[in-house]
C-alpha cells in the first residue's frame, strides 16, 4: 500500500550541542520521549482514538535518520498510509491536504501540553475543530509524560529542543515548558469564590475565573472530591453563561512551578456560597452581572 512522506526535524541547540555533540543518556530520553508523544498524536490523527500504551495504527510509522557527522539534527520522516477516518478528517489522501491537518494537529496538542496553548492553526481550523474534542483534551493529558522525559537534555547537555515540518516550527521545548510539566501540588488548600466559565463532566478538567491575575485559569478535578462538586461547577457555568455572576466557593490547591507560575487548580469541592456571605443580600450565583 502506497504512504505519504511528512518530513521533520528534530534540533538541539545550546550546551554540548553548540560543540556538535549531546550526552548520550539524556538525548537518548529525551528522542525516546518525543517520539512517543508524536506516536500517540498521530495514532489519534489517523484513528480518532486515544491511547497510552499497547499497539498503535499502523497506517502511520515513524523512522528516524541519525544525524550528520558534526551536526545535531536528526530528521524524521512519517509515512501516513490511506484510511477512511483520515481521508474524512483531512478532506482527501494528498500530500496537502494529509500535511497541514497533521501539522496543526501536533502542534496543537503540543503546545497545550507544554502550557503555551493557542487556537487551531487557521488553514485547518475547521477539520481539526470537527475532531472529537472530549478525546483531544485527553489525548494532551496523555502526551505530558514522554513529552516531560523529551526534557531530559534541557538544563544538561542542551537549552532547547526543537520539533520542525519543513517550514514551520511546531514545539520548543526548554527551560520554560520543562518547568511547567514538573510543576508541583502546593501542601496548602485554597478557599476561592468564582465562576466557572467552561468545564467538561466526562474530563474533569475546566476553567474558572482567577481573582488573583484577573484571567482564566485551567482546574482538573481531584480523584476524591465532595459530593455534589460537579453539580455545583455546572451550575455555576450555566449561570455565568446565561449573564449571571455564577460565582460558588470552591476549595483548592494548586499546582505550580517552583517560580510559582500556576500550571492549574486542583478542586476538592464546590458548593453555593452561604447566605450570611453574601454582600448586600445579593445571590452571588443568580444576580444580574
Amino acid at each position: 500500500m502506497t504512504s505519504l512522506q511528512l518530513n521533520y526535524k528534530i534540533k538541539f541547540d545550546g550546551k554540548d550541542a553548540d560543540r556538535h555533540r549531546l550526552e548520550a543518556y539524556p538525548a537518548a530520553h529525551s528522542l525516546e520521549g518525543l517520539t512517543w508523544a508524536l506516536a500517540l498524536t498521530l495514532h489519534f490523527g489517523v484513528t480518532g482514538e486515544v491511547r497510552g500504551r499497547g499497539d498503535l495504527s499502523r497506517s502511520a510509522k515513524i523512522y528516524i535518520s541519525p544525524p550528520r557527522r558534526g551536526s545535531v539534527i536528526n530528521e524524521l520522516n512519517i509515512f501516513v498510509q490511506e484510511n477512511p477516518f483520515l481521508v474524512a478528517s483531512a478532506g482527501a489522501y494528498t500530500v496537502n491536504t494529509v500535511s497541514p491537518f497533521i501539522n496543526g494537529l501536533i502542534r496543537y496538542a503540543f503546545n497545550h501540553a507544554l502550557g503555551i496553548g493557542g487556537d487551531f492553526t487557521h488553514g485547518v481550523r475547521r477539520k481539526l475543530s470537527g475532531l472529537d474534542q472530549d478525546r483531544l483534551e485527553k489525548l494532551v493529558e496523555r502526551i505530558e509524560p514522554p513529552l516531560t522525559r523529551a526534557h531530559s537534555v534541557i538544563g544538561k547537555t542542551a537549552d532547547s529542543l526543537s520539533f520542525k515540518s519543513r517550514r514551520t516550527e511546531l514545539a520548543l521545548l526548554d527551560s520554560n515548558t520543562k518547568a511547567y510539566l514538573e510543576a508541583k501540588r502546593t501542601d496548602t488548600f485554597e478557599t476561592i469564590d468564582t465562576n466557572i466559565t467552561s468545564f467538561n463532566v466526562l474530563t474533569g478538567n475546566g476553567r474558572m475565573y482567577d481573582p488573583e491575575t484577573g484571567a482564566t485559569a485551567a482546574f482538573s478535578l481531584n480523584s476524591n472530591i465532595q459530593d455534589g462538586t460537579k453539580n455545583t461547577l455546572i451550575m455555576s457555568m450555566d449561570q455565568f453563561a446565561s449573564g449571571r455572576m455564577g460565582n460558588v466557593r470552591i476549595v483548592v490547591q494548586r499546582v505550580e512551578t517552583i517560580e510559582h507560575r500556576l500550571k492549574k487548580f486542583l478542586v476538592y469541592s464546590a458548593d453555593e456560597i452561604p447566605h450570611a456571605d453574601w454582600i448586600d443580600g445579593s445571590d452571588p450565583l443568580r444576580a444580574l452581572r
